[in-house]
């Protein structure tokens, strides 16, 4: 039974951010198939089952691919039937696939498996929780996605200890079980009791204002979003500001060039940052780091960005969300000219948390411009058609990157390109102001 409505004036603070606790609990355990996991267990599954690397590596791909095609229909699920039993099947599902790995000793099963995990990593996880989050709070929303992606990054860091931990001590199998028994654990009790849909259904308002900040009180004209009053100390540019009544359908969204101006930033974001993730720990070791230095290096770009998360949270409360995204992509053009220059330990230790600063933004940001452009009730199908992009960076950009590395004989001219294409986008998402609907 859901325990929100009897909850929700047991805590000495407002309950939404009991709800962003607890959906980021899905977004915790949407990293039990991340890269780095399975990163950590290609060598003991390559020797077990006597796979290739390439054929292990696969899944990923298949994962992505399938992600392509069910992203929109997830986001119509979340619209359809509610952000928390979407959340809650998602990490049954996850749980389950994970724990069904320790059984698959066929290309295929193991397949369908990673890859049905990939698809809530991709989907579910992270456009459910952040929905949550953003139907929550309004004032106060870049914190609240902020807080759900810390979650995440605290995920990563778990996930490779315990695979890295179990499978030395226990082996490939019980290391697994041991994945799949943290997912369930953690994540399917707080998303399938302490989750509410939006404060209303509660009876509270979001950001926790009382009842009678209504819109009246704020004199004609005056753009405010529901329950928010004015606040001496916070103040969002109006292109910030959304209400219900002033909220977009996925029809409306798409017929703005915003949304594809979007779309199109999600799909270079995300082709240069997930290339970047996949090759940085060989790129790591090609410029001189032993395997355990790498290693650590690329774990490092994980505790950075739980810090991130809450600091581009902070950031996007405070800041035109357009500008806080045009930042996220010169960080990126930086960290990634950095990286062509990069030699020595400390020199690699600073290219990961720049990584790490730009892992959070990536994640962060988007979630909180979607929801302030475009309002709270159609959200998921618009955000589950605007990931289509970041699912075609993540598709392409690795392999793109690893054949030019093929045909040059090194990382150089890629990262070049991933230069430019990161100052540009900073100059082009400029123009992503928030759409304003025609009045007939």
């Amino acid at each position: 039974m859901l325990l929100a409505p009897r909850l929700r004036d047991t805590f000495p603070f407002y309950y939404g951010w009991i709800v962003v606790g607890a959906s980021g609990t899905v977004v915790f355990a949407r990293m039990a198939p991340a890269i780095t996991t399975l990163t950590v267990l290609i060598f003991p599954i390559s020797h077990q089952l006597g796979w290739s690397r390439t054929l292990i590596a696969g899944s990923v791909s298949a994962g992505a691919l399938a992600s392509l095609v069910l992203s929109p229909v997830v986001g119509w699920a979340i619209d359809r039937f509610g952000a928390r039993p979407v959340l809650v099947v998602s990490v049954l599902v996850l749980g389950v696939a994970m724990i069904s790995l320790a059984w698959a000793t066929v290309p295929l099963t193991f397949y369908l498996a990673f890859a049905a995990g990939r698809i809530v990593f991709h989907t579910s996880a992270p456009i459910g929780a952040s929905t949550v989050a953003a139907r929550w709070f309004i004032r106060k929303r870049g914190r609240a996605i902020g807080i759900v992606f810390l979650f995440g990054a605290i995920g990563g860091v778990v996930f490779t200890m315990v695979a890295s931990l179990v499978v030395e001590s226990h082996g490939l199998k019980a290391t697994w079980i041991a994945i799949g028994l943290v997912v369930l654990v953690f994540s399917v009790a707080p998303s399938l009791l302490l989750v509410a849909e939006r404060p209303e259904d509660i009876g509270l308002l979001p950001d926790g204002e009382p009842p009678d900040s209504t819109d009246s009180e704020k004199g004609a004209g005056a753009i405010v979003p529901v329950g928010v009053p004015d606040s001496p100390t916070t103040v969002l540019p109006r292109a910030q500001m959304t209400t219900d009544t002033d909220s977009w359908t996925l029809g409306e969204a798409v017929r703005t060039k915003t949304f594809w101006l979007l779309v199109f930033m999600g799909f270079a974001s995300f082709f240069v940052h997930t290339s970047i993730g996949v090759h940085m720990g060989a790129y790591f070791r090609d410029v001189g780091l032993g395997a355990t230095s790498a290693a650590l290096a690329v774990s490092l770009s994980w505790s950075v960005s739980a810090v991130g998360s809450l600091i581009w949270g902070w950031v996007t409360d405070r800041i035109d969300v357009r500008y806080a995204y045009s930042v996220v992509f010169l960080f990126q053009a930086g960290s990634t000219l950095y990286l062509i220059f990069v030699g020595g330990t400390l020199g690699v230790f600073l290219a990961s948390g720049l990584f790490g600063i730009v892992s959070a933004g990536t994640n962060v940001v988007p979630s909180v411009i979607y929801a302030n452009y475009f309002g709270r009730p159609s959200l998921g199908r618009i955000r589950g058609l605007g990931e289509v992009g970041v699912l075609l960076g993540q598709a392409t950009g690795p392999v793109i990157a690893g054949i030019l590395f093929d045909l040059r004989g090194g990382y150089s001219t890629i990262f070049t390109a991933f230069v430019v294409l990161a100052l540009v986008c900073s100059l082009l998402v400029l123009k992503a102001r928030a759409p304003v609907k025609t009045v007939i």
